[in-house]
């Protein structure tokens, strides 16, 4: 590899174009380092073409894209390599670009290779196990799909925990493990994936604002005495959530969300119901209580709503 050039993705650029144009016009001026360096040289047409020593440095460099032995390379082909698709996606060199992903000197070059490998379903699970604990949680993102679960039990982004339940199916250890997660958006996650039956235990182990995001989006879970227990401890937003699936409440819990200011969350849907009631009842005013255009008009209404 030459060294003496100072390389950069425009002259790697134009220097690799002789691969498949043996003999082309060159601008001197933008084209001074790989002149300057002995690898091209004008001909007799006027146009340019490799020495012998640029024929030799430009296999070296094949040679090394071909092996996917790229840590040897200087950064900037390494970036060339990902960047500009310099591989064979039917003969990757899976490998040597495992290697790469796991011990190259660059953190970008790193991640690039694990895309490659993840974009052609070649990450394997020795190469992911090793990556499940790289800091970047993209890779982690990545190597999740492979990767031995235990791996993930102390995983504290819910992307990542996300994606495993996506594409795996977490074992009941996973689910502990993440129940007692430092991230609540993950402890929400794990209880959304317990059975039915265990909905007390579960909720009794998450944090009160867990607590209305789980039984938002298990309105199954929603049952009156948990409904208002969690409605104790939420904050506004928990407010807003519990809501949604607030069924069945005691009359004077009504009667104290219409007087009292900090129940806005619920006194705001409340009163927008009794709004359209009201306005029901006006309308249903039209016809007679035995009128048939009612009944068929109403009908037609929840047809058209279903």
């Amino acid at each position: 590899m030459n060294t003496n050039i100072k390389w950069n993705e425009n002259t790697i650029y134009e220097f690799l174009r002789f691969e498949h144009n043996p003999e082309h016009k060159l601008w001197p001026d933008r084209n001074a380092k790989i002149i300057n360096a002995g690898l091209v040289q004008e001909n007799e047409n006027r146009d340019w073409v490799l020495t012998q020593k640029g024929k030799e440095e430009l296999e070296n460099i094949r040679q090394h894209f071909n092996s996917g032995n790229l840590s040897e390379l200087p950064l900037c082909f390494r970036n060339y390599y990902f960047d500009w698709g310099e591989y064979d996606d039917k003969n990757l060199p899976v490998e040597n670009l495992a290697k790469v992903a796991l011990r190259d000197r660059s953190a970008e070059v790193r991640k690039k290779a694990v895309e490659l490998l993840d974009k052609y379903d070649k990450l394997d699970t020795e190469t992911s196990n090793s990556l499940a604990y790289n800091e970047d949680y993209q890779i982690r993102l990545k190597a999740s799909k492979h990767a031995d679960l235990h791996n993930f039990f102390d995983e504290t982004d819910e992307r990542v925990v996300e994606t495993i339940i996506q594409n795996r199916r977490p074992d009941r250890e996973c689910v502990e493990h993440w129940l007692d997660s430092s991230n609540g958006q993950i402890r929400v996650l794990a209880a959304l994936l317990t059975d039915d039956n265990e909905s007390d235990e579960v909720l009794a182990r998450l944090e009160p604002q867990d607590v209305a995001l789980v039984l938002a989006r298990s309105p199954q879970w929603a049952t009156g005495g948990r409904v208002m227990d969690a409605w104790k401890n939420a904050d506004e937003i928990g407010r807003y959530r519990l809501v949604k699936v607030m069924w069945d409440v005691p009359d004077s819990f009504i009667e104290q969300v219409l007087k009292d200011d900090s129940y806005s969350a619920l006194r705001d849907r409340l009163e927008e119901y009794r709004k359209a009631v009201d306005k029901m009842l006006e309308l249903d005013s039209i016809f007679s209580g035995g009128s048939e255009i009612r009944r068929k008009i109403w009908e037609r209404a929840i047809r058209q709503r279903g």
